[in-house]
């Protein structure tokens, strides 16, 4: 008899294993993981003009922002059961104070429907946010430029198992699943290559890891728990901008996030010319000695904390490249300082930073372009003696 219940549990415990395996992670209980993409909004209340540029981006829940025209609207999402949605702390960054945007009413009218959002309703990939009294207010669908759920990025790692160092974030790891059949990860030593199996919507399976014979003494044990750690992932979760590494258990092993850097090497395995603080020396309308003195710049030395000077306040933005040299800059925000002397620079810098499509480098110099080519800023590197 007991050896028939030794063969009971046995079967019990073979079928709970099995089944770990083949469990989707872990989701929220309020069921958000479908909100989490960039949206192109499609119809708004109360505004019957083309909208070919409005959008939501509702990737990254700690920063999250809606661009309506020339305008960036910031805010905080909170969810609640049944589908509840808040979008609280809503603030407008214009492109300059006082200076003509041809979207005003846009940007009034979207953020006017924001803050009135009390409930979402999810379609595949169409999302309608409408007000606590039924209202439909907003009608989005996924934007072109979402990755849908795609793994296919490099991730900045922001945890691992086993690690609870503040000195693990200085060495800016990263994990890279852009080319599965020859994905890399760094931790602070060695590069690291291997191979990435991915079976949608959640199986993985990483093999063949191999690296550099570097010794570096402070990032060794990193390196240590992630060779260790990655043959382990069974499962991994994307919902939006944030990555999660599972075993077959669900026991978190990594997470990371999407890191919007430039697609060449990160800090600790290369050098990249474009990470500086560029001190601008010209801006499109404005007397170039005028902008030397003001000290103007745009600071991409750290990809995790980009801004700059714009004459007179500090600003700050959200800097993001693709391929090529084209860059981006959004959610820009400034202090509220007044200098008479510079504010005639820092309104045409607030003016012309979002314009910016392209970039181009000679040695210690940058130009940047809008989308037709025009130069509109022109930089020198601040450490270019």
């Amino acid at each position: 008899m007991k050896n028939i219940f030794k063969v009971y549990g046995l079967l019990f415990l073979g079928t709970v294993a099995a089944c770990s395996r083949n469990m989707a992670p872990l989701v929220s209980s309020m069921h958000t993981e479908g909100l989490h993409h960039k949206w192109k909004i499609t119809a708004l209340k109360g505004y019957d003009q083309p909208l070919s540029q409005a959008g939501l981006d509702l990737r990254n829940v700690s920063h999250s922002f809606a661009i309506a025209g020339c305008d960036t609207l910031n805010f905080t999402p909170r969810f609640g059961d049944d589908n509840r949605i808040a979008l609280d702390d809503l603030v407008s960054y214009p492109v300059a104070a006082g200076s003509p945007c041809p979207n005003d009413a846009l940007n009034a009218v979207l953020k006017d429907n924001l803050a009135a959002a009390s409930h979402f309703e999810l379609d595949g990939e169409q999302l309608e946010l409408r007000s606590r009294e039924g209202d439909r207010l907003l009608k989005a669908v996924i934007d072109p430029g979402d990755e849908k759920g795609s793994i296919r990025r490099r991730w900045r790692i922001t945890k691992m198992i086993n690690v609870a160092s503040d000195s693990f974030a200085m060495q800016h790891p990263f994990i890279d699943f852009t080319n599965l059949s020859a994905s890399g990860a760094f931790v602070g030593c060695n590069r690291l290559g291997f191979a990435t199996k991915v079976v949608p919507p959640f199986s993985i399976s990483i093999s063949h890891i191999s690296g550099t014979y570097k010794y570096c003494r402070d990032a060794a044990g990193f390196e240590s728990i992630l060779t260790k750690a990655l043959p382990l992932a069974a499962k991994y979760q994307v919902i939006g901008n944030r990555l999660k590494l599972l075993d077959k258990e669900n026991l978190l092993l990594l997470e990371a996030v999407a890191d919007t850097s430039p697609a060449t090497d990160l800090q600790g395995s290369g050098w990249n010319p474009l990470r500086r603080e560029w001190m601008l020396k010209k801006l499109d309308g404005i007397d170039g000695e005028l902008v030397i003195q003001s000290r103007a710049s745009i600071n991409l030395a750290d990809h995790k904390q980009t801004g700059g000077m714009a004459g007179c306040n500090r600003i700050m933005f959200t800097a993001q490249t693709g391929e090529g040299s084209s860059i981006r800059f959004s959610a820009i925000a400034a202090t509220k300082k007044f200098c008479a002397e510079f504010m005639k620079v820092e309104a045409r810098y607030l003016t012309l930073l979002p314009q910016i499509r392209s970039y181009e480098l000679s040695g210690h110099f940058i130009k940047f372009k809008d989308a037709a080519g025009k130069v509109l800023a022109e930089g020198v590197a601040s450490d270019w003696d």
